[in-house]
C-alpha cells in the first residue's frame, strides 16, 4: 500500500470521508491548481473587456485569435491557450469548482509537475479531438471552442479512479463519483453517436473535445504505467535484471519505511529522530512521483 495511502499518515481526503459521506468543506487549493485557478480568473477579466464588441453570440477576438480551430490546426499554441478562455460567467465558474474540488487532491497525490501535465495534456487531446471530428464533419473552418473542459473532464475520470469514496452533487443529489461519471460520460457518447447518425456533427462538438479529455486521462490512468514497465523490461524480457534489482530496493525501502510507521503507531510520530523522518519525507516523495511499489 502506498505510504500516502495509509489511514494514520494522511489527511482526510477532500471531496469526503473515507466512509464515502458528502464533503461539508471544500479543500485547500493545492499549489498548481491555485495558479491555474489565479490565470483562469485573470484571463477571463481580460476577455470580458476585448470580447464584449461582439455582437450576440459571435466569437469575439480573443476566442478567435487563441481557441482552437479547424483552420488553425497547424498553430500549436492553442491547444494550450483555448483551456484558459471561456465563453461566460457560468462556464468559467464550473469548471474552475471541477479544477478546484478534483484537481487539487489529484496534485497531492501524484505531485505538482505530473498534475500539470494530467491536467494540459487532457485539455490538448480535448482541443485534438474537436479538429478531427470537426474536420470530418464539417465544421467551419473558424469556429473556435473554448474552455477548460476537456481537462476538467480528464480529472473527472481520473478522480472516478483513484477517489471511489467522492461523491459528486448530480442533478441536486449527491451520487458516488463512479456512478457520476458513468452517466456523464454515457450521455456524452450517446450524444455524439447520435449527432452522427443524424449527420448533425457540429451540435455535439463540446461533448466531442470532453470525452476527448476523458479519454486521455484513460490512457494516463491505464495505459501508461503499463508501457513504462515495458519498457524497463524490454522486448522479450531483456533488461529484466535491472528491473529486478529496482523492485528488489524498493521492497527493501518500503520494509524501512514499515518500521517507522510501526514505531509511529507504538510511540507516536514524536518519537521519531531525525533520520527517521528525512526518510519518511522522501519516501512520500518518491510514491507520488513513482507510484506505489509493486507487488
Amino acid at each position: 500500500m502506498p505510504l500516502a495511502e495509509r489511514d494514520y499518515m494522511r489527511r482526510p481526503p477532500p471531496g469526503g470521508g473515507g466512509g464515502g459521506g458528502l464533503m461539508v468543506g471544500v479543500p485547500r487549493p493545492a499549489r498548481v491548481v491555485k495558479y491555474l485557478l489565479a490565470i483562469n480568473a485573470v484571463v477571463f477579466i481580460v476577455q470580458m473587456f476585448l470580447d464584449r464588441e461582439a455582437p450576440g453570440r459571435r466569437p469575439g477576438p480573443m476566442s478567435l485569435w487563441l481557441g482552437v480551430t479547424v483552420g488553425g490546426f497547424w498553430q500549436l499554441w492553442r491547444y494550450v491557450t483555448f483551456q484558459f478562455l471561456h465563453a461566460g460567467f457560468w462556464h468559467i465558474l464550473l469548471n474552475m469548482l471541477g479544477l478546484w474540488l478534483l484537481g487539487s487532491p489529484l496534485e497531492q497525490r501524484w505531485g505538482p509537475r505530473r498534475f500539470l501535465a494530467f491536467y494540459l495534456s487532457c485539455g490538448v487531446t480535448g482541443g485534438a479531438a474537436y479538429v478531427l471530428i470537426g474536420a470530418a464533419g464539417g465544421l467551419p473552418a473558424d469556429m473556435p471552442i473554448i474552455g477548460a473542459s476537456g481537462g476538467v473532464y480528464g480529472l473527472v475520470l481520473a478522480c472516478a479512479v483513484l477517489f471511489p469514496h467522492f461523491r459528486l452533487i448530480f442533478l441536486f443529489f449527491p451520487v458516488p463519483i463512479r456512478l457520476a461519471a458513468l452517466i456523464i460520460f454515457g450521455g456524452m457518447a450517446l450524444i455524439v453517436l447520435q449527432a452522427i447518425a443524424d449527420g448533425r456533427t457540429t451540435d455535439a462538438m463540446s461533448d466531442v473535445a470532453h470525452l476527448g479529455g476523458a479519454v486521455a486521462a484513460a490512457v494516463w490512468i491505464w495505459v501508461v504505467p503499463r508501457l513504462r514497465i515495458a519498457g524497463k523490461l524490454g522486448p522479450d524480457g531483456r533488461g529484466r535484471g535491472r528491473w529486478q534489482k529496482k523492485l528488489a530496493r524498493r521492497r527493501r525501502e518500503q520494509e524501512e519505511i514499515d518500521r517507522i510507521l510501526d514505531k509511529i503507531r507504538r510511540d507516536g510520530i514524536d518519537s521519531l529522530g531525525r533520520s527517521d523522518r528525512r526518510k519518511l519525507r522522501q519516501a512520500s516523495r518518491r510514491q507520488r512521483e513513482e507510484g506505489p511499489p509493486p507487488l
